[in-house]
């Protein structure tokens, strides 16, 4: 069996605006106290155990991002999606491109941004999860974090009864539950009983291709187009994404995630509870909470890059970039909680801990028609 890590790569990242934009996008931002991105750091955690090798899916328009992040990775293991659809046609694709390489082929599916350490605790967890999908070719596997606060930011997983030994941490999966209110995210929390939902999938490609047009009918003629489009294209050692005959294959494809797709409707599926710090970093909050456990730093206020003096002022998160080597001295006075965030071209400055707002406030950028600030 071999086995593909599919790492997907991309996305707006808004809640990270403005230095999250959409020619360099959260993925291949330098987030990390390291410095590295969360996308080299998504590899450097999967090598130790990439026998067969990764699949990076992404946007043409982040093609030169990926080479140059990650120039040992072979061109036609960079899946370039015509347009973005959502994570299940994605996925059919990277599946349709192990099943190429084997049969028995299993996929390890995981986004690009996240934060996850130690690095061994990971890997440990995905060779469980592997010897799982293993074990039986149908089950479908999702690691599921212990929650540490009732966070509405991400989405749950209720566990059913322990499957295997209680050693293993494995559980059927009762019900899959969108993000929630904070009420109920607490409910949740006392509970004891749900996981967050990590984002990261273990399954046999042929087993979530079959389960994909089982539930999902409109994706078999797309996925069969795309499979004979791919074969005649890696056959003439041409790249899928350069033929208008894949290109319409995979626009035909629904918009729709594997979560709705497949996940919610399986019924071999098992949660693998996970003892790994992880973090999507979705939100300036998150990184803040990052950047402060990795200097041990209490201040009252916080910036992993700029000179702080404040006057009356607690709580406030600051980040900002320069033309040169030297600190940025920002001073605050009679101001709590704020965030503020400075690019070359653009300065932010909000209340923490909205990240709809700023969300919102993305979007109107958009329709004032300041699509050079995106």
């Amino acid at each position: 069996m071999k086995t593909f890590f599919v790492v997907m790569a991309g996305g707006p990242g808004s809640r990270l605006w403005p230095e999250s934009r959409r020619a360099f996008p959260k993925p291949f931002l330098p987030l990390l106290p390291d410095g590295r991105s969360l996308f080299r750091a998504t590899l450097d955690r999967v090598k130790a155990i990439s026998e067969d090798g990764v699949i990076v899916v992404t946007g043409r328009p982040f093609e030169e991002l990926v080479h140059a992040a990650a120039p040992e990775i072979a061109p036609e293991r960079i899946l370039l999606e015509p347009e973005g659809r959502d994570t299940a046609p994605c996925v059919a694709w990277a599946a349709l491109e192990a099943l190429r390489a084997d049969e028995d082929a299993a996929l390890v599916v995981m986004p690009s941004d996240h934060q996850i350490y130690p690095d061994e605790k990971f890997q440990t967890r995905i060779q469980a999860a592997l010897r799982l999908v293993e074990e039986n070719p149908e089950t479908l596997v999702t690691l599921g974090v212990t929650p540490t606060s009732p966070s509405t930011a991400y989405g749950y997983i209720e566990k059913g009864a322990a499957a295997g030994s209680s050693s293993l941490g494995a559980y059927r999966v009762a019900t899959f539950h969108e993000k929630p209110d904070v009420e109920t995210a607490e409910t949740y929390l006392r509970s004891g009983n749900f996981l967050w939902n990590a984002g990261v999938f273990v399954w046999k490609a042929r087993t979530f291709l079959n389960l994909l047009v089982e539930y999902e009918p409109d994706f078999k003629a797309p996925v069969e187009k795309a499979r004979e489009r791919i074969n005649a294209a890696r056959a003439e050692k041409r790249n899928p994404s350069d033929d208008p005959a894949f290109i319409r294959a995979f626009k035909e494809m629904k918009r729709i995630s594997v979560d709705k797709a497949v996940l919610e409707r399986a019924k071999e599926i098992l949660t693998l509870q996970v003892d790994f710090f992880w973090n999507d970093l979705g939100s300036f909050r998150a990184l803040e909470a990052s950047e402060r456990e990795a200097s041990g730093c209490a201040d009252a206020n916080f910036s992993a890059n700029a000179l702080i003096l404040a006057e009356n002022a607690r709580g406030n998160y600051v980040r900002t970039r320069s033309a040169n080597s030297k600190r940025k001295l920002v001073v605050l006075i009679d101001v709590d909680d704020l965030l503020v965030v400075e690019t070359d071209d653009a300065l932010l400055i909000a209340k923490k801990n909205d990240g709809q707002a700023l969300k919102d406030a993305v979007e109107r950028i958009r329709k004032e028609g300041l699509e050079e600030y995106l």
